[in-house]
């Protein structure tokens, strides 16, 4: 017997069977029912398991998707709120700038013109700055006059142009600024280095006398000796006292000390530059000698000459006529 026959029996066989189950009484089936989902249940149940799971992956996908999506959603508006976060702490950093900005103009003895800072190379990060304000928008600015912040002296002006000036730092080696040491009243001149040590600017302050009696945590402030900077504005604080050195071009004879500006020379936004003193924009009353029209006239002005004055007028001593119009009349 060949496999084809096989086969061919074995289905008649069961075909055969399953009739026969129909057909039976359930008296002769039920037995027949009982041995065989006896014996084929296991089977059955383990084949239920993976119909089961692959029954509902459609679905599971589906909620995975879901998922998914919303996740990439929740990770928009995660960045989306980070960057408004952003926004609003830059704007609230910027109005308190403006507000210590504001109460340091109003509070100043000085006349001050607010700039902001449009340019800065990195290659020169700690030689100038270029501000938004020119001769045009200011014609009293000048080369060489102070550029200050609400903290400390930032340094001076240097080349004015049309729409821009340049500021030469304070740590620039080509800005000099006469000083004097709070509480101890000692003159020095800040000079600029034109380098930093750890991140942080230092300049030095020369020719103080030798027996200064300067320390760290001292403050060093502008003396008005010379012919720009005003005296009183905050420049440093010292950091380090260096020994007395017999070398070029102390000689001994002077004590130096650095100091560290006051103004954070590293984040200039906005700044001021010091035009002169509010008592000098004042302008100077002059007494008007000619009153308006709808201003009474003051008990000692002088009314207008007369060019044809009355018979019976009497002339000012200053304008008398000549003797020979009348006799003299001597006086007993």
């Amino acid at each position: 017997m060949n496999k084809r026959t096989y086969f061919l029996v074995v289905v008649l066989a069961g075909l055969a069977f399953i009739v026969v189950c129909f057909l039976s009484p359930d008296q002769v089936t039920q037995p027949i029912r009982n041995e065989t989902q006896a014996l084929f249940g296991p089977l059955i149940r383990t084949v239920e398991t993976p119909v089961h799971y692959f029954s509902h992956m459609d679905s599971k996908l589906t909620t995975l998707d879901q998922a998914q999506a919303e996740v990439t959603k929740l990770r928009a508006r995660v960045a989306d709120l980070e960057l408004r976060n952003q926004l609003l702490t830059d704007k609230a950093a910027e109005n308190a700038r403006l507000r210590e900005m504001l109460g340091f103009r109003e509070a100043s003895q000085y006349r001050l013109r607010a700039c902001r800072v449009v340019s800065r190379s990195p290659s020169n990060w700690w030689g100038t700055v270029q501000v938004n304000v020119g001769w045009e928008d200011e014609p009293g600015l000048t080369k060489d006059q102070p550029v200050v912040s609400p903290r400390g002296v930032v340094g001076k002006t240097g080349t004015v142009t049309r729409e821009t000036t340049d500021v030469i730092l304070m740590v620039n080696i080509n800005c000099s600024i006469s000083a004097i040491i709070e509480g101890t009243h000692d003159h020095g001149i800040v000079q600029g280095q034109g380098n930093f040590d750890e991140g942080k600017p230092r300049v030095l302050v020369d020719y103080l006398p030798k027996e200064s009696q300067v320390a760290v945590g001292q403050f060093i402030v502008t003396s008005g000796l010379g012919p720009y900077f005003p005296a009183g504005l905050r420049l440093g604080t010292v950091v380090e006292v260096p020994p007395l050195k017999n070398e070029y071009p102390t000689f001994g004879l002077y004590r130096e000390a650095i100091i560290e500006p006051t103004a954070d020379l590293d984040q200039l936004d906005e700044l001021f530059i010091v035009l002169g003193s509010k008592q000098e924009a004042k302008p100077e009353e002059k007494p008007d000698s000619t009153p308006t029209s709808d201003s009474p006239p003051s008990a000692d002005t002088t009314p207008p000459s007369n060019p044809t004055p009355a018979p019976d007028a009497t002339p000012a001593p200053d304008t008398a006529p000549p003797p020979v119009a009348r006799p003299t009349q001597l006086s007993p």
